[in-house]
């Protein structure tokens, strides 16, 4: 299994039967590059059009973008409803929170979970369907999803084997977010080495014993 990132939640997760892209962005509006993206799936979130640029795929994709449980070559995903900030309790007061989807993905014997723009601890039933995570795609970027200290915080809910930030600021965007240094910092780890694509060959070559944090450039 292959992941490439392209900037915000944008990813490409290529199994041995079938190729993911998360939340295509509409590159003009937050300020990047169109990454060229192909996919067989399509993960996305219809209540944030950041997350919504899925006119550029054919009628053959399959698109994913409500809650629900979802099979297509293969490939297993769990939607699960979340928003982009905590839920107003307030009763009478008009509640801003956006709705995202969260994704649960089972591919190649693997577990991705991708957060999208989540702003808020997880529940305990979301977590129970997460299951067993290997790899968590997690937003750290601070506005309009989770800061450093609350990512840190989803990060100890779910236990994953691999960490990948995503959701930060990176040259060009045009979106108000935090560097990644700000994460970093809030983990306890010193900027590590960025690759390009993260390259798993199955769950068994994963640490058990910690979590391993990668970073990945964006590919445009």
């Amino acid at each position: 299994m292959d992941i490439l990132w392209h900037g915000l939640s944008c990813f490409t997760i290529r199994g041995k039967d079938g190729t993911i892209v998360t939340d295509p962005y509409d590159a003009k509006a937050v300020g990047l590059k169109a990454p060229s993206l192909k996919a067989d799936i399509v993960l996305a979130n219809s209540d944030f059009p950041l997350h919504h640029a899925v006119e550029q795929f054919g009628k053959e994709t399959c698109l994913f973008d409500w809650p629900g449980e979802y099979e297509s070559k293969g490939i297993i995903v769990q939607c699960i409803p979340a928003f982009d900030r905590p839920k107003e309790k307030e009763e009478g007061k008009k509640d801003q929170a956006n709705r995202v989807n969260l994704f649960a993905i089972e591919i190649d014997g693997f577990t991705v979970c991708h957060l999208s723009n989540l702003g808020h601890k997880l529940l305990p039933e979301m977590v129970e369907v997460m299951g067993d995570v290997d790899v968590l795609l997690l937003p750290v970027g601070g506005i309009g999803c989770l800061n450093a200290d609350k990512a840190h915080e989803v990060l100890e809910q779910i236990d994953p084997r691999i960490v990948i930030p995503m959701y930060y600021k990176i040259p060009g965007l045009k979106l108000e977010l935090d560097e990644l240094g700000k994460f970093l910092k809030e983990v306890g780890l010193h900027a590590p080495a960025s690759e390009n694509v993260l390259k798993l060959q199955s769950p068994a070559g994963l640490p058990q014993e910690h979590t391993e944090f990668k970073i990945l450039e964006p590919t445009f």
